[in-house]
């Protein structure tokens, strides 16, 4: 009996470890490869809005911290508002704790978690009170943990929110996003163009179209590696 016992134990443990090592970290997330431990994203809109954030990650590729900025065009020169920091607490990879906070008052304004569901689908909850903000977000990986498919609904300040995004690669590379907004019925595409890789073939650089040819979106990486 007690053999049996043991051998149950060993066998359990050895499952949880397996499942320890499967967890996909924040990097494979994002499709980055290599082992940064900054990234710098720079992204301006078609309106000409700028937006920056910073990601700080850990030895074992998982979020530590974000910071996210408001920039401001003004002539020439850019001044950078930190709008809010997000902080994370991955001692349980299965199920990894964050919490937003407002810089200025030091208040946490928003806070959640991100949990594995399976080797494939893993789910991010997130929740404001004063904000009425309430989002759940599944997202779906292929067999090579690439993010293929995200499902999206709850409430944004007073905006209901439901929608499906589906993602295609060339090689490694995202190629095109279909996203759906089931709350009124629209659909759009986007595709990458103007790709630049780093070393590390990461993107350095890329432009998001629409359908028309349009440019949405330009998307500027700097890239810190351990």
């Amino acid at each position: 009996m007690k053999i049996k016992l043991s051998y149950l134990l060993i066998l359990l443990y050895s499952l949880v470890s397996c499942q320890g090592k499967s967890i996909i970290n924040d990097l494979k997330f994002s499709n980055y490869s290599g082992h940064p431990k900054k990234i710098t994203e720079v992204i301006t809109f078609s309106n000409q809005n700028i937006n920056e954030n910073i990601s700080y990650f850990d030895k074992e590729g998982f979020l530590t911290k974000v910071e996210y900025y408001n920039v401001i065009k003004s002539g020439s020169s850019h001044d950078r508002l930190i709008n809010e920091i997000t902080t994370y607490n991955s001692k349980d990879k299965a199920k990894r704790y964050f919490e937003v906070i407002n810089p200025e008052t030091k208040k946490i304004v928003t806070n959640g978690y991100f949990e594995k569901i399976s080797d494939s689908l893993y789910k991010r909850v997130s929740n404001a009170t004063d904000h009425n903000i309430s989002l759940h977000k599944l997202f779906y990986f292929d067999r090579n943990n690439r993010l293929i498919k995200t499902e999206e609904t709850g409430n944004f300040y007073e905006t209901p929110i439901n929608s499906i995004i589906l993602y295609t690669y060339t090689h490694t590379l995202k190629n095109e996003i279909l996203f759906e907004n089931l709350t009124n019925h629209k659909k759009s595409k986007h595709v990458y163009k103007n790709v630049k890789l780093d070393p590390n073939a990461n993107s350095v650089y890329e432009e998001l179209v629409d359908d028309h040819g349009i440019l949405q979106q330009k998307t500027e990486r700097k890239f810190e590696y351990y």
